[in-house]
């Protein structure tokens, strides 16, 4: 009987033996979901601001009407969110007589395609030719670092501030303390303020996307008559011109002046004492022929 119980022991211990060993295995790898890699991938891209120039070639009486669209469109369309950030237009009346526009928008990303598409697009009655995109370029600017270093300042600043309301907030602190730890907090708040500002900045352009047009006028003045036109269209240039350039000789020429009189006064003098020289020397040829 007793041989058995020590069996049953001895069974019983090597059992609990076996559980704890497999108790202590290490678990089995679990096969990776990709949501968060794709959230690590996600939070590791580079934030980026985008700014996208156009030049679009249009006829010369287009340019004015294709820039009332656009802008219009800019300000009219709630759905785009789309902010004017600059307008120019120059019409005919330039000494060229290219009329030329410029704007300039801020859009979100997924408002960009449909305005560029406006743009690029005819308007009513126009030919689909008349609508020539000359030049597209995109440029990023990268804001990760930027961002990165604010958030982490701000951090700093902030536990600053934090660390000085549990100073002020003690009650054997001092007067004088009191008006130290005031002046401070003061100090760290107006930065937090500006660096939370400077945030909001850099996170907006990393939120929407610069979008710059350039209405350039494929042709000038057209008809027999062209070459005439555009000469006296120039004509008050051409003037003015040609008025500065003989102002700036006349400038230039009067340190001159001086040094020109000597020269010519020297000259003068050398020429009449050759003069006499020969009246000398031929004045006794003269009395010695019969």
């Amino acid at each position: 009987m007793a041989g058995r119980r020590s069996l049953v022991a001895a069974a019983l211990g090597l059992a609990a033996l076996l559980g704890g060993c497999s108790d202590a295995r290490p678990p089995a790898p679990e096969v990776a979901s990709p949501l968060p890699s794709m959230q690590a991938n996600r939070s590791a891209a580079a934030k980026l601001a985008f700014t996208h120039d156009l030049t679009l070639g249009l006829p010369p009486d287009r340019v004015a009407p294709h820039f009332a669209a656009a802008r219009n469109r800019c300000l009219s369309d709630t759905g785009l969110g789309c902010v004017l950030v600059s307008s120019s237009l120059e019409d005919g009346a330039r000494p060229s007589g290219r009329p030329q526009a410029q704007i300039q928008v801020r859009l979100p990303h997924e408002s960009v395609a449909p305005y560029v598409a406006f743009l690029t697009a005819p308007l009513p009655g126009e030919a689909a030719g008349d609508v020539v995109l000359r030049r597209q370029a995109t440029r990023a600017d990268d804001l990760t670092t930027p961002l990165e270093d604010g958030d982490r300042r701000l951090a700093q600043l902030t536990a600053y501030r934090a660390r000085l309301d549990e100073l002020a907030a003690k009650s054997d602190t001092r007067v004088e303390d009191l008006i130290r730890i005031a002046g401070e907090l003061s100090k760290v708040q107006s930065q937090v303020e500006e660096g939370e500002a400077r945030q909001r900045g850099l996170q907006r352009r990393v939120d929407t996307e610069i979008v710059s047009v350039f209405f350039h006028s494929d042709g000038a003045r057209s008809g027999a008559f062209a070459p005439v036109e555009d000469a006296w269209s120039q004509a008050g240039q051409t003037f003015g011109a040609s008025a500065g350039d003989a102002l700036r000789f006349a400038v230039a020429s009067l340190p001159w002046l001086p040094v020109a009189a000597i020269g010519l006064l020297l000259v003068r003098v050398l020429w009449r004492l050759r003069r006499r020289r020969r009246a000398r020397i031929g004045r006794p040829l003269t009395e010695a022929q019969p």
